[in-house]
Order: structure tokens, then C-alpha cells, then sequence
């Protein structure tokens, strides 16, 4: 019976326990409410949107079937291996990154192939002529698919998803700067929208690998952790600033910018625990975070977007009134909080 109770008990305290970062920044608030007597209940919500379902991130892309695409015509092409793998069993069933891969090995040879025709020397037999015909609306087509080609290997993919997963927990240092093994996966495809927007390029470099980015993509889902502690440290800044702002407006805590003992409690917490313990993993997140959000900016700026992954990202990364930007006005109001509070004791750090 003593194990049974002492099991409940430990099961009781495992249930009440929080991750490292959400305890530091109940730690931090509450000693700022300590350190200016003000009551500072930090209240951490779940506020982060829900990534879109996938059937709002796929574009519609049009299929060339046999008729246009004749097969044994493009065999003068070298492209009758490819097609094969695409018409495989297994080809049929290829998801998205799959299909991306397929089409940036097919366009360049096919655009050579076009251009070889076209230079040729000797006029073209009708034959030919309906063949070039033929490769250069097959070429069109493709041209104008990629784009959507391209939107659904980045948005609509299981291993994109993790990246905007709501089940993760806020990240740690550790976490932050694992931000390096995932930016070589978001540059490339970074690189892939890019091409998706040229009109002649040669196959991209090892682009049969492609698979092993979204391997360390979810591997890695770096993009979950920072935006939950993106929606944290908002969070935490705003209610700090507001205990802040709102003890300066009540009895003063110094007279004539004279230091008290009260302010010098009050400054050690803010050399102590914002910029000797916050302020370095606030600077991590800023500073990772930024450089995960651009590649994302990028992303969004040079595909074709869904009306639910423009709202979602309008709502996180992008827009005048997204997560990151509500980040930044509660940083810059957090920090002009305490310039006034110490100045008005007359113990602002001094260079």
C-alpha cells in the first residue's frame, strides 16, 4: 500500500511539472513582481494557430497523359527511362517530394532536347516539326506546373508539418541551436522555388538526395519548439512590462532618483535573472528564430500560397500583426519598461 501511495504521489508531481524554459519565465516574472511589490501572476497560454490542414496547402497541378506525351517520341529526348519510373507502380503512389524530383530531372533535358531541334541545321521533316511542336507544350505546361510542383513538396508534406506541429514543447538553448541542422534543408528548397521561377536551368546537384532534407527536417522540428517560445516569451514580456508600467503609476518606490533598498532588490533581479539568464536565451531565440523566419519569408514570397497558408502565416511570420511582430513590440516595450524603472531611481547601467 505504501508503494501505491507513494506512486500516486509522484504521479501528482510529474502532472503539475513544467518544461525548463515555461518555469524560467514563471521564475523571472515572479521576481520581478517580488522585487517592485507587485503581484505578477505570469498566465501562459496555448495561443499559436493550427498549420492548415493538407487538403488547404495543395495546389492544383494538371497531369500531361499519353496523347501530348508520346512516349516512344521522347525516347530521341533520353527520357523514356524517367518516364518509366514515373509510370511505375511505385511511381504512381510517389508523394510530393517524389513528384519534385521527377520534374527537376525531366525539364532540363527536355529543354535541351527542344533546343537541339530547334538549332538544327538541316529544315525539320513534318515529323519533327509536330515533335518540337509537341516537346514545346509539353515544356510549357511543366514550366507553368512547377511552381505548385515546388508549393506542395514545401507546404504539404508530413515532414513540413512537424515544423509547425502545436505539440511541442518550448525550447531550450540546446534546442535553439540545433537551428544549424535544419537551415542546409530550408536553403535548398529555398534554391528549388528559386529555379521554379526560371525559365532554364540544369538539374540541380544531387537532387536525388533531396529526400535526406526532409529526413532532417523531421528529425528536427526546430520550427515547433521556437514558435511555442516565441508565443512564451511574448507572452511573458507583456505581463512583466505591464507590472512594470503599472508600479511606476501607483506610490513611487524611490524619492528624488535616490536608491533604496528596494531598488537595489529590484536592479539585482534585472542583472541577475533578465540579462544575466533571459537576455541570453532571448538573444538565441531572436537571433535563430530570425534566420529560420526568412527562409520561410522566401518560401512564401516566391510560391503560390493557399488562402489558408497566406492567413496562417500572416498570423505567425509575416504580417503587421503576426506572432513575430507582436514579439517585437512586446521586446521594445519590455525594455523601455525597465529603463524607466531604473531611471527612475537613477540606476540605469551606465557604458
Amino acid at each position: 500500500m505504501r508503494y501505491i501511495v507513494l506512486l500516486c504521489l509522484l504521479t501528482a508531481l510529474s502532472g503539475c511539472s513544467q518544461d525548463p524554459v515555461t518555469e524560467r519565465l514563471h521564475d523571472y516574472a515572479s521576481r520581478v513582481g517580488n522585487a517592485i511589490e507587485f503581484d505578477v501572476e505570469l498566465s501562459l497560454v496555448d495561443n499559436l494557430p493550427q498549420y492548415p490542414a493538407k487538403r488547404d496547402r495543395i495546389q492544383p497541378v494538371d497531369d500531361i497523359r499519353e496523347g501530348l506525351l508520346d512516349v516512344l517520341d521522347l525516347r530521341r529526348c533520353g527520357l523514356l527511362t524517367l518516364i518509366g519510373e514515373r509510370n511505375s507502380s511505385l511511381g504512381k503512389l510517389a508523394g510530393h517530394s517524389q513528384r519534385l524530383i521527377y520534374e527537376m530531372r525531366f525539364l532540363p533535358p527536355l529543354r535541351q532536347c527542344i533546343q537541339t531541334l530547334s538549332n538544327q541545321q538541316t529544315p525539320l521533316d513534318e515529323s519533327d516539326q509536330q515533335l518540337l511542336q509537341r516537346l514545346t507544350q509539353i515544356e510549357a505546361t511543366k514550366r507553368q506546373n512547377l511552381p505548385g510542383i515546388v508549393a506542395n513538396a514545401v507546404f504539404a508534406t508530413e515532414e513540413i508539418e512537424q515544423q509547425f506541429s502545436l505539440n511541442a514543447t518550448a525550447a531550450d538553448q540546446a534546442t535553439l541551436e540545433a537551428y544549424t541542422h535544419v537551415e542546409p534543408a530550408l536553403q535548398r528548397l529555398a534554391h528549388l522555388a528559386d529555379l521554379s521561377q526560371r525559365s532554364d536551368w540544369p538539374v540541380p546537384d544531387n537532387i536525388d538526395q533531396l529526400e535526406d532534407s526532409y529526413a532532417q527536417l523531421y528529425r528536427t522540428p526546430f520550427g515547433a519548439s521556437w514558435l511555442k517560445s516565441l508565443s512564451y516569451l511574448t507572452q511573458t514580456l507583456d505581463q512583466t512590462a505591464d507590472a512594470l508600467e503599472q508600479r511606476l503609476e501607483q506610490r513611487p518606490l524611490c524619492f528624488n532618483r535616490k536608491p533604496t533598498p528596494q531598488a537595489q532588490i529590484m536592479r539585482n533581479v534585472f542583472e541577475r535573472y533578465y540579462a544575466g539568464q533571459l537576455q541570453p536565451w532571448m538573444s538565441a531565440v531572436h537571433r535563430n528564430g530570425q534566420r529560420w523566419r526568412s527562409h520561410w519569408q522566401t518560401l512564401a514570397e516566391t510560391l503560390p500560397l493557399t488562402p489558408q497558408l497566406q492567413d496562417y502565416f500572416s498570423a505567425t511570420l509575416l504580417g503587421d500583426t503576426s506572432l513575430w511582430q507582436d514579439y517585437i513590440s512586446a521586446r521594445d516595450r519590455h525594455t523601455k519598461s525597465w529603463q524607466r524603472m531604473l531611471g527612475h531611481c537613477g540606476m540605469m547601467p551606465s557604458a
